[in-house]
């Protein structure tokens, strides 16, 4: 990314600067580097425009820097990236439908007057904003097809289109959200067509299905068709079993989607990313027991036997699918579990009738026994209900607690420790200074208003 900022000619003088586009415009310009300065600026970009082939780019990106300057778009001229937008409308010169003249600024913020020309120079018809934002990451392809739209072309006749679609699709990818990338928007578009509800197709566009290998497609639409049936997908999920696929795919060109259901293809990824990550790893680790006593705790809710217990981790595989399934970094651990400096533990809730689920993940240090983490899913802090049965196994095992609700705090590396400490420490001394201030501000107050008294009386 350039920077922004001009080491030198930082303002643009009445006259000069038309004169130095003009004077850059007229030379046989060499490829240049942009040096801080709005003239090494033009010389970069005019550099990139030849004055023998496609001359009408040349011209064009002339022609908006003296109307821009004209029309007082001072910062827009200086900022290297808008000025980057210039040059990227220029590259369609010769498909502009106003004149650029004509265009009169009416705003004062550089991205509305950047959106206004891109609007005046191409659109006749309403066109998506996702799409308009091409022409700020420099994808020719996609800035084609805002032109395109903006002459009146529809959707499925767009040049070069990925993916096939319906009318409905073509619809929904025409008034797809601004925040979407193109891709996303198609596969967002996709998804919806396909039958899936807004919340899916969000969850379809933001994971790595967004990435589209136009000679894959029949293969990848079927699975888009997949997951538009699933309500309640997870981005994460999502792109593992993505992932898997990819890879089951490089292997066989038939695979097919036929025949599967999500669960079953989310336990064929997880054993697949283990196996993987163990591969990685080289060994596979196991160790033996700690010898802590471990949690059992039975009770009664809606007449349903609820069983509360703390597993111990004893291979790498094992903190593993503890990280996959509470997606926090236990599985680093294997080195400092085998070596005996931590053991791992697993609190976690069986419900008669009810698949096992995972409550907290605990680091007890070795060989004081002292619980140093504690941490549920995606690193936050264990609900009122573990903490209760955390302290309830430090009440009956020789497990113990560092100090006094130290394991609530977030899950941290060995070595942030001390930083934590500190951060506590300064958050301390914050509060008492903020402390200091109010009782100064109460006694001045109370000072006056018996002043102000005694002086009324």
């Amino acid at each position: 990314m350039k920077t922004n900022k001009n080491v030198e000619n930082k303002h643009l003088h009445k006259g000069s600067y038309i004169k130095l586009v003009e004077k850059i415009y007229n030379e046989n310009n060499k490829p240049t580097r942009y040096k801080g300065s709005i003239e090494s600026m033009l010389r970069e970009f005019f550099s990139k425009t030849s004055k023998r082939k496609y001359t009408w780019k040349r011209e064009t990106f002339k022609r908006l820097l003296i109307h821009l300057y004209n029309q007082k778009c001072y910062a827009l001229l200086r900022n290297y990236n808008s000025v980057s937008v210039l040059h990227n409308i220029s590259g369609f010169g010769n498909k502009i439908v106003r004149n650029i003249e004509d265009w009169q600024n009416e705003c004062l913020q550089e991205e509305k007057q950047l959106s206004a020309v891109i609007k005046h120079c191409f659109a006749l018809y309403v066109t998506p904003t996702f799409l308009e934002n091409s022409f700020y990451i420099s994808e020719k392809k996609h800035m084609f097809w805002y032109v395109q739209l903006g002459k009146g072309k529809s959707v499925k006749s767009l040049s070069n289109m990925p993916i096939k679609l319906t009318d409905k699709m073509a619809h929904e990818f025409r008034n797809a959200p601004s925040f979407l990338s193109v891709n996303e928007a198609l596969r967002y578009a996709q998804a919806l067509g396909y039958g899936a509800s807004t919340k899916t197709s969000k969850m379809i566009a933001f994971s790595r299905l967004s990435i589209i290998r136009e000679e894959q497609e029949c293969f990848w639409a079927s699975v888009v068709q997949f997951f538009s049936k699933e309500e309640n997908l997870n981005v994460n999920e999502l792109d593992e079993v993505v992932d898997y696929l990819a890879y089951k795919y490089r292997d066989n060109q038939s695979l097919s989607m036929k025949n599967r259901t999500f669960s079953s293809l989310l336990n064929q990824t997880q054993e697949w990313h283990r196996s993987v990550y163990l591969k990685e790893k080289g060994e596979e680790f196991s160790w033996s027991s700690s010898g802590i006593k471990p949690l059992y705790f039975e009770e009664t809710l809606d007449n349903k036997k609820v069983i509360y217990k703390t597993e111990e981790l004893l291979s790498s595989g094992e903190l593993y699918d503890e990280g996959n399934e509470m997606q926090h970094c236990v599985s680093e651990y294997d080195d400092d579990c085998d070596e005996g400096r931590c053991s791992i533990f697993s609190l976690r809730q069986e419900i008669e009738g009810k698949p096992m689920k995972r409550l907290v993940t605990l680091e007890i240090e070795l060989p004081s026994y002292t619980i140093v983490q504690a941490k549920a899913k995606c690193n936050q802090d264990p609900d009122s209900k573990s903490v209760e049965l955390i302290n309830h196994w430090i009440n009956n095992s020789q497990v113990r607690r560092k100090k006094e609700m130290e394991y609530e705090r977030p899950y941290q590396a060995h070595g942030q420790q001390q930083a934590y400490a500190r951060l506590v420490e300064r958050r301390q001394m914050t509060e008492k200074q903020n402390y200091d201030s109010t009782l100064v501000l109460k006694i001045i107050f109370w000072i006056m208003y018996f002043i102000l008294k005694t002086m009324m009386n």
